[in-house]
């Protein structure tokens, strides 16, 4: 049978079916066909959900994984850079690595700030022979980063000639600058 629309005097549509259509809320009136969903059973093996489960944890987790490594990197490669500055005495390197608001403290208690660290470790009182940054941690958090290491290296003094082993615990401050990683703050504790 063929189905056509009718609107009555209150604009409510009315529809004529065929004998064999069931009605939705016959009770109410309604008079549209009864729409019966077949709920089908999904089959999944313990293979495929293990699958599955893999492949969005690993999409979840090498995102943040690859961003943080790739900041790593780079103040891995700033630390150095700084630890080779300090062996040349360099003064352009050592600045250009340091905020402006650096914050370097001593083994001693002794506080510089950026200009006096700079001045001092280039002054030519002494040199170093050798620094060793060893079994160094770096934690980036943000747009800063926690570097910590153990200090091992050899001076000379330049006004006798002694060589002065230094022992030392690092605790390292980087803050990311634009896309530039800078020292904010360096502390030492002697070992």
């Amino acid at each position: 049978m063929r189905k056509t629309y009718q609107y009555s005097v209150n604009r409510a549509m009315t529809r004529v079916h065929g004998h064999h259509t069931a009605l939705d809320k016959v009770a109410r009136g309604c008079n549209t066909p009864c729409k019966i969903k077949k709920e089908e059973t999904m089959t999944i093996n313990r293979r495929d959900l293990a699958l599955s489960t893999l492949a969005v944890s690993a999409l979840a987790l090498t995102t943040p994984v690859l961003a943080a490594s790739a900041d790593e990197e780079a103040v891995a490669k700033k630390v150095e850079a700084f630890r080779l500055a300090q062996i040349a005495a360099e003064p352009k390197a050592l600045g250009a690595l340091c905020w402006d608001d650096l914050s370097y403290s001593h083994s001693n208690g002794k506080v510089e700030d950026k200009a006096t660290f700079v001045t001092n470790a280039t002054d030519g009182k002494s040199k170093f022979l050798s620094i060793a940054y060893q079994d160094p941690t770096i934690k980036v958090v943000g747009p800063a980063a926690i570097v910590r290491f153990h200090w091992v290296a050899e001076q000379e003094m330049a006004a006798d000639g002694k060589k002065v082993p230094t022992n030392l615990h690092i605790l390292m401050n980087w803050q990311k600058q634009g896309d530039d990683w800078k020292l904010l703050s360096r502390a030492a504790t002697k070992l």
